[in-house]
């Protein structure tokens, strides 16, 4: 057998050779992620989840603690990648904050290195003889009485009172899991049986026991919140049960959108009755001209970067209608896009604070703009409709972009989503206007989209964010940053997935601002000026277009080769120049007619 300098066969050489391309793999992501890089922060956890759960399942014993530990520690390295120093490192900095997180829940444990089982509270016992120890209603009542009885004759009752407080707690968030799930939970929390004795005991597997858990500690976080609200617990049967499904307007291809903000908006104006050109909603909201880049890299998220209230607001109110929103952040969860929510208030993961509005649109047959951020890849999030809902499965039936059926999300799902913004429009009743009246209140939003394009592109900083550490540029200074991003080398590699869907997006919307520049009532010089720069928008998208085709959009973490960037960067230099010229044609028509449409 032919060995190298080493001893080595051709195999040992191989497997050496391939574990040295994995180190220097992992390295990379790592760095990547150090920078910002999202997607090469997902691969390095799918690479080594498994990994962290067995050092954390190794320190409790227990898998179910395990899975928690390594939920809370991979979000703390999630927000803390940036103060790891040296990439190779990135190992061993996973293990400490595992660990940390592990000693943590440990010592909360006590000496159960878990939840503190029920028979670590101490009581007295008085009037025992009336007690179901079978019956855990029955002994929390006791234990109530106990506590109340206490704090009357001990001399410092603040204890017995807590204990007495927690007690009824318990008693009362218990009504919200069905008889199976309080049955598993009773066993695991109170009994202290493992998984495996469990899924003996009722016929199932451990898989099917570790699920139940999880759900009833989300159940009960839940429902201990409404409890804490004075909220009443539900209980079976309390509420009318309904179920709701809306037919939504047909949405063929054509009129579908990848910027999907307002292809949503037009999809549920056209399930209102109203069907609209996405061409026309894009230009009157703007959404046609703009165009924004990170400062860091190439993320996809300067897509998502605008005041959604205000956007929403504005072009309801540009095509007739009012919108009713909801909108929030969870506090305890990491919260994407950022920038664009951090204004949000903090609110609450119950269904009472959001199921209530859905069902209120959807009885009145009014879709649901909702904020998707479980969306189907290659996406990460986008906007979708909520169309119906199911208050027996806890159900609700929305659309998603790349589902053409939709799907279903649960009641628990829409609550805990971290960022929530939900909108409905109601048509504002309007006088009747003259065909006069009508033609120059065109003319009106055909100008005031022109000006919003000009004054856009000319502005480099068109959103700033309150969060220090989020800048991105617009209009045509995006494309040098974009450029900038594309030509930072092999070093700082631009970020895969988010360069190929701003090309799929950019491209789009450039081709929808010609289409509209098309239709605007001008007239003369200044209409002749308008459909230039329509024909440079067009070839502009058509630039932007060709780095899509190099990149197309997908969900992967593969790093752009230079020659790659640099046939992209190209096309970009292209499509400013095109855009740029675009620009020069509006600006010239405003100035040539511009006063004679003013009102």
């Amino acid at each position: 057998m032919e060995r190298d300098g080493y001893g080595l066969n051709a195999a040992g050489t191989a497997a050496i050779t391939e574990r040295k391309e994995q180190i220097e793999h992992n390295d990379r992501l790592a760095e990547r992620a150090r920078l910002g890089d999202t997607e090469a922060f997902g691969e390095l956890i799918e690479r080594h989840r498994n990994r962290a759960k067995g050092w954390a399942e190794r320190m409790t014993g227990d898998p179910h603690l395990a899975d928690d530990i390594v939920q809370d520690a991979l979000i703390r390295a999630f927000m803390h990648i940036g103060s790891l120093h040296d990439a190779s490192r990135f190992l061993p900095w996973l293990h400490k904050i595992v660990r940390n997180q592990a000693n943590m829940r440990l010592r909360r444990g006590g000496r159960f290195k878990r939840e503190k089982p029920f028979a670590a509270f101490e009581t007295r016992q008085a009037d025992a003889g009336d007690v179901n120890w079978d019956d855990l209603d029955s002994i929390l009542s006791h234990l109530t009485r106990s506590a109340t009885n206490a704090a009357a004759c001990k001399e410092d009752p603040a204890e017995h009172l807590l204990r007495k407080e927690l007690y009824e707690t318990i008693r009362s968030v218990l009504h919200c899991l069905n008889r199976k799930e309080r049955a598993v939970f009773e066993a695991y929390f109170f009994k202290q049986l493992n998984p495996e004795e469990i899924a003996a005991m009722y016929q199932m597997t451990t898989g099917s026991i570790y699920t139940y858990i999880h759900r009833s500690r989300r159940k009960l976080k839940q429902e201990q919140i409404r409890v804490s609200l004075g909220l009443h617990p539900k209980k079976e049967g309390s509420l009318m049960v309904k179920r709701k499904l809306l037919e939504l307007a047909e949405w063929p291809p054509e009129a579908a959108s990848s910027f999907t903000f307002v292809d949503r908006i037009g999809h549920m104006l056209a399930s209102l009755g109203d069907r609209r050109e996405t061409s026309e909603l894009m230009g009157l909201s703007g959404f046609a001209f703009r165009m924004q880049i990170s400062d860091k890299t190439t993320y996809a998220d300067g897509i998502y970067m605008f005041d959604w209230r205000n956007a929403l607001s504005a072009l309801m109110e540009a095509a007739g209608y009012d919108a009713a929103m909801l909108c929030g952040q969870l506090s305890d969860s990491p919260v994407p896009l950022l920038g664009a929510v951090e204004r949000f208030p903090v609110v609450l993961p119950i269904e009472e604070a959001v199921i209530p509005f859905i069902r209120k649109s959807v009885d009145s047959g009014k879709p649901v703009l909702y904020f998707d951020t479980s969306a189907m890849r290659p996406y990460v999030h986008e906007w979708s409709l909520i169309y119906g809902y199911d208050d027996e499965s806890k159900l609700v039936y929305l659309t998603d972009a790349m589902q053409p059926e939709g799907k279903t999300m649960s009641y628990e799902e829409i609550a805990d989503n971290p960022v929530r913004f939900l909108a409905a429009a109601s048509r504002r009743e309007a006088a009747p206007s003259s065909r006069s009246e009508t033609e120059k209140q065109r003319r009106k939003a055909a100008l005031e989209a022109v000006r919003f394009a000009v004054s856009y592109a000319r502005n480099s900083r068109a959103y700033c964010p309150m969060t220090s550490y989020l800048s991105y540029t617009s209009g045509l200074a995006a494309y040098d940053r974009w450029i900038e991003h594309l030509r930072r080398g092999p070093a700082s590699p631009p970020n895969r997935y988010g360069l190929g869907q701003l090309a799929a997006v950019y491209a789009e919307t450039k081709r929808y601002a010609a289409a509209f520049l098309r239709s605007v009532p001008f007239e003369g010089e200044a209409m002749r000026l308008v459909l230039l720069a329509a024909e440079a928008y067009e070839q502009a998208g058509e630039a932007i277009a060709a780095v899509g085709d190099i990149v197309p959009f997908v969900r992967t973490a593969e790093i752009v080769p230079p020659d790659t960037s640099e046939a992209c960067a190209k096309h970009l230099e292209i499509a400013k120049t095109f855009e740029a010229a675009a620009i020069g044609y509006l600006e010239k028509s405003i100035a040539l007619y511009g006063e004679e449409l003013s009102p």
